[in-house]
């Protein structure tokens, strides 16, 4: 069994198109969805056993948004070891910044074209889950 993908957004479109992208690409990786960071962080703190590869976190969601969500990860070791690549429609360079000094290891711009953010995810996906070795 595989590890799962956290993603952490609030737009059922987008996620549709993450979903796309991941059985486009035939993922083996079950992706688990929240809404916003609150829920993430009571999702991995309430399951410190389930195995997580990648977290996919927007940065513009209601009440915790994904930079509290990248502040609050840091307090925890084994949250903090898990890989988290931004994926949020903003191109602000302070945002990018910020998303960096918090301890975000990616910032990807979303796509507007659904094939486009499709082709974004199978390149999240093949660097994250295939190339790049991660903590254990």
């Amino acid at each position: 069994m595989n590890n799962i993908v956290l993603l952490i957004e609030d737009n059922d479109d987008d996620v549709l198109v993450i979903e796309r992208g991941f059985k486009k690409g035939k993922i083996a990786n079950p992706i688990k969805r929240v809404v916003n960071g609150k829920e993430a962080l009571d999702f991995l703190e309430g399951n410190p056993d389930v195995g997580i590869d990648l977290i996919l976190l927007d940065l513009n969601m209601e009440v915790m948004n994904g930079f509290d969500f990248l502040h609050m990860r840091k307090k925890s070791d084994r949250i903090s070891r898990i890989p988290v690549v931004v994926l949020t429609s903003s191109h602000r360079d302070e945002d990018i910044d910020l998303a960096y000094s918090l301890g975000a290891n990616a910032y990807v711009e979303k796509p507007i074209s659904p094939k486009e953010f499709v082709d974004v995810i199978l390149s999240i996906e093949d660097f994250w889950l295939v190339l790049a070795k991660k903590p254990r």
